[in-house]
């Protein structure tokens, strides 16, 4: 009677650890596809008054004479169309 209660005991043990070990590795898989969607990066524009670069979605985009333009603030983009 004694194994079997140890026996029962072993097998609830391993039951335990091989779940464990699934959860883990299942938040490491999550984990690993989440850090590669954010390390792609963005791509940058390069503003045309300060010649600083910014990610494409938080430039101020502006169409001007048919050609977009893309800046990093209002103030480079005010400063730009008094230039022209």
């Amino acid at each position: 009677m004694f194994r079997l209660i140890i026996f029962i005991a072993l097998i609830y043990l391993l039951y335990k650890m091989i779940k464990t070990f699934n959860r883990l590795k299942s938040e490491r898989n999550e984990n690993l596809q989440s850090k590669s969607t954010t390390d792609r990066g963005e791509e940058l524009v390069e503003d045309p008054v300060c010649h600083t670069y910014i990610p494409l979605s938080q430039a101020y985009k502006k169409e001007i004479s048919g050609k977009d333009y893309y800046f990093c603030s209002k103030q480079c983009h005010d400063k730009f169309t008094r230039k022209k």
